[in-house]
């Protein structure tokens, strides 16, 4: 589960997606080095959850 609350307050929004989205290119890569099927899910939650952001924009932040 890739969770966006408390890396977006510790580093705000912009760097935490960045980050996130680095992650998970390294999770897909090993996983396809060691053979292993990967399921991500994106949990909603923090401010965009609580109605503190555009939820239209944290989905379209999304990687593809």
């Amino acid at each position: 589960m890739i969770g966006y609350s408390d890396s977006g307050k510790d580093v705000g929004r912009l760097s935490a997606a960045w980050q996130l989205y680095k992650v998970q290119e390294e999770l897909t890569n090993v996983a396809k080095k060691l053979g292993v099927k990967l399921t991500v899910f994106h949990r909603r939650g923090g401010t965009v959850g609580r109605g503190g952001g555009p939820t239209h924009l944290a989905i379209l932040s999304q990687p593809p």
